[in-house]
Parts: C-alpha cells; sequence; structure tokens
C-alpha cells in the first residue's frame, strides 16, 4: 500500500466505520455455524474488529477461548486470526488460517485473511498462489476482492487492484471503506483526479471520518490543489492535512508546491515529527528542473 495513504487497514483506528452488509453477514454466519457460542459475543467481537477496537476485541475473544476450554471452533479462530494480523502478529495468524477446512461457509473471509497474513509476513509468492483457485467460489464475496486488490497492490499491480476494488464495490455499493481503498488504488494508478471525485463524495456521506479527509488531501495535492483548513480543524489534524497534501504532490512530481505544503505543515505540527521532518528535508535535494515522481 501507499504508505502515506490511509487505506481502512492503516488508519480505521482514526475512526470506527459501522459493520458493512457485507460484514453483518459474515457475522450472522459466524453465529449461526457456532450455536455453542453466545450469539452477542460473537457479534460484538466482529463489531469490535471493524471499529479497530482491538483492545476490546481481544478481551471479547478471551473471554470466549477460556468458555470453549480447548475446543477447536473454526469461527473462533478466524476471528482470532483477523485479530492477530491486526495488531502485527500475522507469523501467529497462518497456523490457524490453515486449520479452517476448505469446505467451510466462511473459506472467503479466511483465504482473505491468509492473503494479508502472507503480506504481512513478505510471503508474496504464497499469497498470489492462494487467488486464482478461489476466483469462482469467491466471486461473489467482496472481502476475498478487497484481499486481492491488497496483493495486486503489493505486487505493484495498481491497475488490477483497480479492477478487483471495482467488483468489490459493485457487490457491495453501500460500504465506504470498499469505496475508500477503491480510492487508494487509484491514487496509486495515477488517477487523481478519479480518486479525489470518489473521495469527495465519500467525506460528504461521512464527514466524521479522518482517513477519507486525509485521502482526499492526498489526491487533491497530487491536482496541485491546497487544502483549506475547516473550523474543526485543530492543529495537529490540520498539520496532517498538509502533510498529505504535500505528499501527493510529491507523488505527482510537484516538488515546489510539495515543498511549501511541508513545510507550512512543520510550522504547524504541535510536537516534534521526525519522520515530517524528513519527507520535508527529502524535497531539499529534489530535481526542481522536471517531475519526480516519489513512492512512499
Amino acid at each position: 500500500m501507499v504508505g502515506s495513504l490511509c487505506a481502512a487497514a492503516c488508519l480505521s483506528a482514526l475512526a470506527a466505520p459501522t459493520l458493512s452488509a457485507q460484514e453483518a453477514r459474515a457475522a450472522a454466519a459466524l453465529v449461526e455455524a457456532t450455536p455453542a457460542l453466545p450469539i452477542e459475543s460473537l457479534a460484538a467481537v466482529d463489531s469490535a474488529m471493524a471499529g479497530a477496537r482491538l483492545v476490546e476485541a481481544s478481551e471479547l475473544l478471551d473471554r470466549l477461548e477460556t468458555q470453549i476450554a480447548g475446543q477447536y471452533h473454526p469461527e473462533l479462530a478466524l476471528l482470532r486470526a483477523e485479530w492477530l494480523i491486526a495488531v502485527g502478529r500475522a507469523g501467529e495468524a497462518l497456523p490457524r488460517l490453515a486449520a479452517i477446512a476448505a469446505d467451510h461457509q466462511l473459506r472467503c473471509r479466511a483465504l482473505s485473511a491468509n492473503m494479508l497474513a502472507l503480506l504481512a509476513t513478505a510471503a508474496l509468492g504464497d499469497a498470489e498462489r492462494l487467488g486464482p483457485a478461489e476466483d469462482v467460489l469467491c466471486s461473489s464475496e467482496p472481502v476475498y476482492w478487497r484481499g486481492l486488490a491488497r496483493l495486486q497492490l503489493a505486487r505493484g499491480r495498481p491497475a488490477e487492484a483497480v479492477v478487483a476494488l471495482r467488483r468489490a464495490a459493485a457487490l457491495e455499493p453501500t460500504s465506504i471503506d470498499a469505496q475508500g481503498e477503491l480510492a487508494v488504488a487509484l491514487v496509486e494508478a495515477g488517477e487523481g483526479a478519479a480518486a479525489a471525485q470518489l473521495l469527495a463524495a465519500l467525506v460528504r456521506r461521512d464527514p466524521g471520518r479522518p482517513d477519507l479527509r486525509l485521502n482526499l488531501d492526498f489526491a487533491r495535492g497530487m491536482l496541485g490543489e491546497r487544502p483549506a483548513r475547516a473550523a474543526g480543524d485543530d492543529d495537529m489534524f490540520w498539520s496532517r492535512r498538509l502533510q498529505f497534501a504535500g505528499l501527493g504532490a510529491r507523488q505527482a512530481g510537484r516538488t515546489r508546491l510539495a515543498e511549501a505544503m511541508l513545510g507550512q505543515a512543520l510550522l504547524v505540527r504541535p510536537r516534534h515529527d521526525a519522520e515530517l521532518w524528513r519527507q520535508y528535508g527529502e524535497m531539499g535535494g529534489s530535481d526542481r528542473k522536471g517531475p519526480t515522481l516519489a513512492r512512499h
């Protein structure tokens, strides 16, 4: 993924999105498949994971795992694996995912989690081999196409990621997260105008999502646009908006504009930020005679 863009996986902690229709169906499948476990608890874990409330999700999982006293429940194993991936322990998730039967009703969700775990452990080849065999069986599942898109981005194939995410968005037209990921892929594919148009529509739908606003600033920065400070922006968030806009300008080769916005972000930032200083310092060595496309 683009390091400075906030896809659903990297900035979901800043906002707690509601469950999408696909996620709600998955929660229902968890409940239906494991009647021995409390319905409310399984749904609560899924909701906490969707909202990136990882401490809450861990506490709920701990209680459920204690309750089943060593019995194996694939649904619970899948939720724990997804939690392990979310907290940066993807290697521990892989054996749990491998144990889920290939004919299980949540196989597509498990497949997506498996791809993400392999990506996180830098096993790109193994992740890529998972996808094609499941195209037919999982083609109606948005979670499969979103996982495949992340693989395509990791492989440096943003155009293919856009195709996959358009499939996901078509299957889940009300999912802001799926469309937000599509916007990230559009940026990676160099389609800043399309990304900005999509993100502007998403911000109108959910103006409280910081990740959408930051990504919109990035896309508009690619187009040479400066952000305007909103009444509710504190110094930290305004500085981050300037930073993302500057990084978007940098990606599009607009080096002078990028340096100006990153410099302004530094002036506004309420505390020292070594990464922002590094990004600003890199602009001092940029070639001003022509555009320099940079990936970060």
